[in-house]
């Protein structure tokens, strides 16, 4: 073999190490730099995702915060509202009771009242075609007192005292107040100490007549009551 020869084979291996170490470079650079960008993305990648996620999730929990505090006002208002409602049901209640109460008392001291001024008394029936029902009369009635003194002249004007010391001796005859009474007439009978009232309850249930005496210095007294049909 030639020397030619002998240097054109070694010319050729050194050429083909040369780029074989070229290729390897050029591959080991590559990976490098792939290296590099796989963990660049991997640190700096992460870090945005947790802040992007972080961002992200804050509108969500302001969202439901808000949610919340919407839910427990109206919560709130819902309790308010059937708090009230229940101390109105219960206000309301109380008010009818008390009402109720007293209209019932009212009735009970009325009935009592009519009671006990015939508690004692004798009814006697009246006559058939007299107008009168009964005619009742009670031991038991007294004067009603008076603040008046001195010789006693009966006066029939309305509102004067011996009018009103009148109309306490027909209320305590026959039991109905005199705020639920009328008095269709009132007037002397007979004598200068002898009055007669007729009155009924305001309902006009019943007409009574009731006959009063004057006692000196003890008041009124009644004497008679008829019943009137």
């Amino acid at each position: 073999m030639s020397n030619f020869q002998i240097n054109n084979s070694r010319f050729e291996k050194r050429n083909k190490r040369r780029k074989t170490n070229v290729v390897l470079n050029t591959l080991i650079g590559l990976v490098f730099v792939l290296i590099l960008v796989i963990g660049s993305q991997l640190i700096f990648g992460d870090n945005g995702d947790d802040k992007t996620a972080k961002y992200n999730e804050q509108p969500d929990i302001k969202l439901a915060s808000e949610e919340n505090k919407s839910e427990q006002e109206n919560t709130d208002k819902k309790t308010e509202d059937n708090d009230q409602n229940k101390l109105d049901e219960n206000a309301d209640g109380k008010e009818t009771e008390t009402e109720e109460s007293e209209l019932d008392t009212e009735d009970e001291a009325k009935e009592e009242s009519e009671e006990d001024s015939f508690d004692q008394a004798t009814i006697t029936e009246g006559d058939p075609g007299s107008g009168i029902a009964e005619t009742i009369e009670n031991p038991a009635w007294s004067p009603i007192g008076t603040s008046q003194t001195g010789p006693h002249a009966a006066d029939y004007t309305k509102g004067s005292q011996d009018w009103n010391e009148m109309t306490k001796a027909l209320s305590y005859a026959t039991g109905i107040p005199e705020s639920d009474m009328i008095i269709w007439f009132l007037g002397n009978n007979g004598g200068p100490n002898d009055a007669a009232g007729t009155i009924s309850p305001k309902d006009k249930s019943v007409k009574y007549k009731v006959y009063i005496t004057w006692v000196e210095n003890d008041g009124w007294k009644p004497t008679k009551i008829e019943k009137l049909n």
